[in-house]
């Protein structure tokens, strides 16, 4: 599938789904990153340390240039992943906490706190996956199919955040034995969407990557059962109809089957 294709459908997704909260969050991102590309003076020191005359000329015999742009661009948005998950972390594990050592007869007196709590800390997880995806999407151009090892790495990481989410939420759930929509509202729907558009936008660089984790995430249906319960009429209907046109309506399916 080619790039535009697949980041049209992400963004329409997200386009969708996302509060004006979190598109200010990107924009703000992308102002972030506007601010710190190098100024005049900044670019005059670095083309004094670009070789020239023959050493340039065994440089480029050595290793082309956009192979180096390459591997870089792959690199950094590995590195971007990894300091997300990092992030997100902080903020999963401070709603685990929220909920910890909860007694039974203490949960009435305090759900209303915990799920404000867990509420506000899952908007910031939704804001950093939202300022990941515009990093992302800003690197896509420099990037081409990327070597196997670094497939996998990539497939690790998306794994990583979405079962760290997916446990957390799991776990408040059981803890206070209300549903997902009780939990988070509308607030869910705007997590699905970054996760996807992520999903559909990795999936430019990493083919495969979408049936790969949706196949993964099979053989933990039972989880996402009890995480969805009650909601996956409307998620499915969403989601799929997004996926379907990448050739994945009928995995997502499949996995309730």
């Amino acid at each position: 599938m080619r790039f535009s294709n697949i980041l049209a459908i992400g963004s329409i997704f997200a386009t969708a789904l996302a509060a004006p909260a979190i598109n200010n969050e990107i924009e703000t991102s992308v102002s972030d990153v506007e601010s710190k590309v190098p100024v005049a003076g900044a670019l005059n020191d670095v083309e004094s340390k670009v070789p020239v005359g023959s050493a340039l000329s065994t440089v480029e015999s050595k290793v082309p240039v956009g192979n180096i742009i390459d591997a870089r661009a792959e690199q950094v948005i590995i590195t971007k992943m990894q300091t997300t998950i990092v992030e997100v972390k902080k903020h999963t594990t401070a709603i685990n906490s929220t909920v910890s050592g909860v007694c039974g007869p203490c949960i009435a007196s305090k759900k209303e706190t915990i799920v404000k709590t867990v509420k506000s800390e899952v908007t910031v997880i939704v804001s950093l996956i939202s300022t990941l995806v515009s990093e992302v999407v800003e690197l896509l151009e420099n990037t081409v199919e990327i070597v196997e090892e670094e497939k996998q790495q990539i497939i690790s990481l998306v794994l990583e955040l979405v079962f760290e989410i997916i446990y957390t939420l799991q776990n408040v759930l059981k803890v206070l034995t209300i549903s997902i929509f009780e939990l988070l509202g509308p607030l869910v729907f705007l997590l699905l969407s970054v996760i996807v558009h992520l999903l559909t936008t990795l999936n430019v660089i990493v083919d495969g990557l979408l049936q790969t984790v949706f196949g993964l995430l099979g053989g933990v249906i039972n989880l996402l059962l009890e995480v969805l319960s009650g909601l996956l009429p409307t998620v499915l209907g969403i989601v799929g109809g997004v996926l379907d046109k990448l050739n994945l309506g009928g995995l997502i399916c499949g996995l309730l089957n």
